[in-house]
């Protein structure tokens, strides 16, 4: 009876640790921070791709059409320089941009620019945005991570 009852208090004391409370300062695993810009083809020759870069300085390029790679390639940029980006980001107050912003034209690329930031996401569709009303600074972020 004794060992079913150390058994039995082992079982519990398992159970109980599982159920702990987990630190909410511990890494989650995850890279909490994404930027992604998308670029589109057009009537003519316009470059397509997608650039990623995280938070700890990987960057993919998938270069689709119209480019001189195709493919998925990989790169590493310093932390640093990631942090310097995001700082770019928060000053255009993109966060409080509009999601879209279009020309009334046609057969131009689209430019998609999103941060992934804790959890929160945020995307700006640029197509002829300029003309419609877009910051400069955004298309100068584009330009940045190109």
């Amino acid at each position: 009876m004794n060992l079913a009852h150390a058994l039995l208090g082992l079982f519990g004391a398992f159970a109980m640790a599982a159920c702990a409370p987990i630190d909410a300062s511990a890494p989650s695993g995850g890279d909490p921070l994404t930027i992604t810009l998308t670029r589109t083809v057009c009537f003519g020759f316009c470059p397509a791709y997608t650039v990623s870069i995280t938070g700890d300085g990987q960057v993919t390029y998938v270069g689709r059409s119209f480019v001189n790679v195709t493919g998925e390639q990989r790169a590493t940029v310093s932390p640093a320089a990631v942090q310097e980006l995001v700082r770019r980001f928060d000053a255009a107050h993109f966060g409080s941009l509009r999601d879209q912003y279009r020309a009334n034209v046609s057969d131009l690329p689209t430019y998609t620019l999103v941060l992934e930031r804790n959890g929160v996401s945020k995307t700006v569709v640029d197509y002829g945005g300029l003309s419609a009303g877009m910051p400069q600074a955004v298309r100068d972020l584009q330009n940045e991570i190109d």
